[in-house]
């Protein structure tokens, strides 16, 4: 109504009283009517529309609102406003020598209302139209969301209980053993087990790098710990990573799939682990030489997973090659920040 209002008062050629009278009764007072017309469409006839498709109700509720704002504009018309809103100019009749003043029917005022009625009740359903659809969009999103979130705690679940599996088998073999180490690697599981369930199912939640350093260091001190051999596995943790956060747990997966495929104990043929990063870029690799005793009784779900969180949480900003060889297995990630 605002904008009708202003429009029309900018193509005005001369302000004179008569003028901004036509303005002020036309676009303002009538402006106003309209803009309740609109409303009453928008909140009374259009949802019978759009919300429950009932076109008979719908009819039912916009036929009498359109011909009702139409009588009621024509009443406030011939009341108030006639030669404003109603009057055509006027005709000489020859005989009577009388000048006749001529006003618009009310069926011309009818004809003339139902095109504007109609236009105002399209622009209510297309108001409608369009709220609905950010409505919709932003339930989309949500579910996207809420799907994306549990998607990534099912995934994590699995990796937890992969990993869980085999540190508890780990554990197990230092026991049979009678190790004294049993007790300093069930303190390390402890640690490593508070860190994961502490992390939430957010997809959107990413942890400090240096807590994501400090759990590969737990995890790896485990596996030496079941190993005996210190040497077996190299880690290259860079010292100067910037102050950034990471998805929690996305990383181990690489790890733990080197010491159940790679050879952990030789120090001749270690597993290498490489972490360095800037402030764009964060680069992970892994290498070990491949054991063909090895085999992941679990199913071997952990890299499947980690690959599809990193879909799932780095869709376009990661990226992951792995090359393997008869020998030797190598997973590069690299994952803009």
């Amino acid at each position: 109504m605002l904008i009708v209002y202003g429009m029309n008062l900018l193509t005005l050629t001369m302000f004179t009283k008569k003028t901004l009278q036509y303005l002020n009764v036309n676009s303002g007072f009538f402006g106003f009517i309209n803009f309740l017309q609109f409303y009453v469409f928008f909140i009374w006839a259009v949802p019978a529309l759009l919300k429950s498709r009932n076109w008979l109700l719908f009819l039912l509720r916009a036929i009498p609102t359109l011909c009702g704002f139409i009588l009621l504009k024509y009443l406030l018309s011939t009341q108030l406003f006639p030669q404003i809103t109603l009057y055509q100019g006027y005709r000489y009749d020859n005989i009577t020598k009388v000048r006749i003043e001529l006003y618009i029917s009310f069926w011309q005022y009818f004809r003339d209302g139902l095109w504007t009625g109609l236009i105002i009740l399209l622009a209510a359903i297309a108001l409608q139209l369009f709220l609905q659809w950010l409505r919709e969009d932003k339930r989309r999103a949500q579910l996207k969301q809420q799907i994306q979130q549990a998607e990534s705690g099912f995934l994590k679940m699995q990796l937890n209980s992969h990993f869980l599996i085999n540190s508890l088998n780990s554990i197990y073999s230092l026991a049979l053993v009678g190790s004294p180490e049993v007790v300093p690697a069930n303190r390390t599981l402890a640690h490593l087990l508070s860190y994961m369930v502490d992390q939430p199912n957010d997809v959107d939640y990413r942890s400090p790098i240096q807590d994501e350093i400090n759990y590969l260091c737990d995890f790896i001190k485990l596996q030496r710990l079941r190993t005996g051999c210190e040497t077996g596995i190299i880690t290259n943790f860079s010292k100067d990573l910037p102050d950034k956060q990471i998805a929690p747990m996305l990383l181990v997966a690489f790890v733990e799939n080197a010491f159940k495929h790679g050879i952990t104990n030789q120090p001749e043929h270690p597993v290498r682990i490489d972490l360095q990063g800037d402030n764009n870029t964060l680069r992970f690799s892994v290498f070990n030489m491949r054991s063909k005793y090895n085999k992941d009784k679990t199913g071997g779900i952990g890299l499947e997973n980690v690959k599809k969180r990193l879909q799932l949480i780095y869709p376009e900003q990661h990226h992951l090659v792995i090359t393997e060889t008869a020998t030797t297995y190598n997973c590069n990630l690299t994952i803009n920040w």
